[in-house]
This record gives structure tokens, C-alpha cells and sequence, in this order.
């Protein structure tokens, strides 16, 4: 197997922990005229995140690897950012959710790649899903604002 697909795969899991808090901060903050319906929208992608989480560190585990299982080791690590705890319009959250499902579709799309070219079809299948369910949240995303 391949070293850089498990820090590859250890960094995505540090991001998604990040994304976790971004995620709650948003449904905690958001405001405007869609609040009911972001509201609910982010309780399920804040659920979807920590089960992505929970999957991604068991995958390590089963491959012998050692997953980020503390926030500061995930802060220390992670290469998105939080977010600050203020106010952010329904507008806002939109553009933002749009912008960071971009960069999980990349990044999930490099993890792919990566578990290929290892022979690790079954981390690539894994985050072949991933893929599938950022892709049509993005396709929402953009429907949603057009």
C-alpha cells in the first residue's frame, strides 16, 4: 500500500473533522429568510460528516494505520479553516457550502486516484461514494441559488 494515500486519506479525515465544527457553526448561525430550511439542511450534512468521519478512521484501522483522533492534532493538520462564531446570512452559507463541497469533490476525486494506483479498490469504492454524494449535494447547492 501506499504511504501518501494513508496521509492523503489521514488529512481528508483531519479536514472533515474541521468541517464537522464548520458545519455546526453554520446551522447554529445562519440567518435570513431560508433559516428553516438550511437549518435542517446542515443537521443532516453535519450528520453525513461525522459518519464520513467514523468510516474514514475505521478504514485506517483496518489497513493499520493510526487515524487523527484529536482535535488539536486535526487543527494542527487540517488545511480548510474554521469559521468565526458570528451571523452569516442564508446567501452567505450557500456561497460557502458551494465553495467547500468544490473542494471535497477534488480532494475525494485525489484520494480515488490514489487508492487505484495502490490497488486499494476498496478505499477507492469507498470514496467513489463519497464522490457520488458531494457531486449531487454540489448539483442542490447550485440549483438552490440559480
Amino acid at each position: 500500500m501506499s504511504n501518501k494515500l494513508y496521509e492523503k486519506m489521514n488529512l481528508y479525515l483531519a479536514n472533515q473533522e474541521v468541517n464537522y465544527l464548520k458545519l455546526l457553526n453554520l446551522h447554529w448561525y445562519v440567518k435570513g429568510r431560508s433559516f428553516f430550511t438550511l437549518h435542517s439542511r446542515l443537521e443532516e450534512l453535519y450528520g453525513h460528516t461525522a459518519s464520513v468521519i467514523d468510516s474514514v478512521a475505521e478504514r485506517l484501522l483496518a489497513l493499520g494505520e493510526s487515524p487523527v483522533a484529536n482535535m488539536q492534532s486535526a487543527l494542527n493538520a487540517a488545511t480548510i479553516k474554521e469559521r468565526s462564531d458570528t451571523p452569516i446570512s442564508s446567501d452567505e452559507t450557500v456561497e460557502l457550502l458551494i465553495t467547500d463541497i468544490r473542494y471535497w469533490i477534488n480532494d475525494t476525486q485525489e484520494i480515488v486516484r490514489l487508492a487505484e494506483e495502490a490497488g486499494d479498490g476498496v478505499t477507492a469504492d469507498q470514496f467513489n461514494d463519497y464522490l457520488g454524494e458531494y457531486q449531487k449535494l454540489l448539483w442542490m447547492l447550485e440549483s438552490y441559488v440559480s
